[in-house]
């Protein structure tokens, strides 16, 4: 019979093991966020050369099948055709939906940007946090709990002040209704995928999904306005930039968040996301010397303080519940 002692410390140990994980998870979080942040940006530039928001998705996730599907191609290992072939029921249906919620929230999203300033899209997109961790609360599947569901609000706060919304411009609803649209599509697809996809990788899904993605909003191209389908092709800066977005958003961005997602949960997962309006502002900063005001850094100070809150809440309670069994069983 062990020691109680040595129980208690090995207990400690285990769970101090999932710290790599989280934050492995943490740091690819993070880096899809940055990869997504050039959505904004991109999409209005590409508007003003006179694409539409279903052609500029078409094109973006082009790119990113043929990078996703490049990639898979270089490392297929044996038997993973099969695997998606036979993959269960249960996991084959969430992929299913996850890839439909992706290009459903796409689209809204690119809609949403071509009727509204982009601080104003991303600010009401930027809500998906809060319906993430109020699902997870509710349902009592969220290792922060109702702590986590507070930690989204204080980050959907600082999201709000660190894009200041100009009161002066615009908003029109159906824009407004759009973003929210395209963040609880977002919230959708990040419950989706939190469980993974079984024996498939997370460079399968994430090809799955983007092709889904392509083959959607090339549909719905061709069936609305098929003449613009093949205008970037003329235009070679412009199909640069929509490889670079294809690249970057389109194929790498996916493909960490899914890897991410998995391991730190869907809660987390969705605070550290709100990196991308904050890599946006930063950029701004630095590139186009748009210094932020005070209520700007202190919305930025809110983010990163509730991102970094909500990967130590739930550690901190995984402790506590190891040395609490720990001690349950020396009694």
């Amino acid at each position: 019979m062990q020691p109680p002692g040595l129980r208690d410390r090995r207990g400690r140990r285990a769970a101090g093991r999932k710290w790599p994980a989280t934050a492995t998870g943490a740091v690819l979080i993070v880096g899809s966020a940055i990869a997504f942040a050039l959505d904004g940006p991109v999409a209005r530039a590409a508007y003003q050369q006179g694409l539409d928001p279903a052609t500029f998705g078409f094109w973006r996730a082009s790119a990113g099948v043929i990078v996703l599907g490049g990639w898979l191609a270089a490392g297929l290992r044996p038997g993973a055709l099969a695997a998606i072939r036979q993959m269960r029921r249960a996991a084959a249906i969430r992929l299913a939906l996850a890839a439909v919620a992706g290009l459903g929230l796409n689209l809204a999203l690119f809609e949403a940007f071509a009727r509204l300033p982009v601080a104003v899209a991303v600010a009401g997109f930027g809500c998906y946090p809060l319906f993430v961790a109020a699902w997870e609360a509710a349902r009592g599947q969220s290792t922060a709990g109702v702590a986590g569901l507070g930690l989204a609000g204080v980050a959907i706060v600082g999201l709000v002040l660190l894009m200041r919304p100009d009161p002066s411009v615009s908003a029109p609803a159906a824009g407004l209704l759009l973003a929210l649209l395209a963040a609880v599509l977002h919230a959708g697809y990040i419950l989706l995928g939190r469980g993974g996809w079984g024996e498939v990788g997370d460079g399968a899904a994430a090809f799955l999904i983007v092709a889904t993605g392509a083959a959607g909003l090339g549909a719905l191209t061709a069936a609305t306005r098929p003449s613009t389908m093949l205008a970037p092709v003329t235009d070679f800066r412009l199909i640069g930039l929509l490889l670079f977005e294809g690249a970057l958003a389109g194929a790498a961005a996916p493909l960490l968040f899914l890897a991410g997602l998995r391991r730190i949960g869907a809660t987390q997962t969705a605070v550290l996301s709100l990196c991308e309006p904050l890599t946006a502002t930063l950029l701004a900063a630095v590139m186009l010397r748009q210094l932020p005001a005070p209520t700007q850094l202190l919305g930025a100070g809110l983010l990163v303080g509730a991102g970094i809150a909500v990967q130590i809440v739930p550690a901190r309670r995984g402790r506590a519940a190891v040395g609490e069994q720990g001690r349950i069983r020396t009694s």
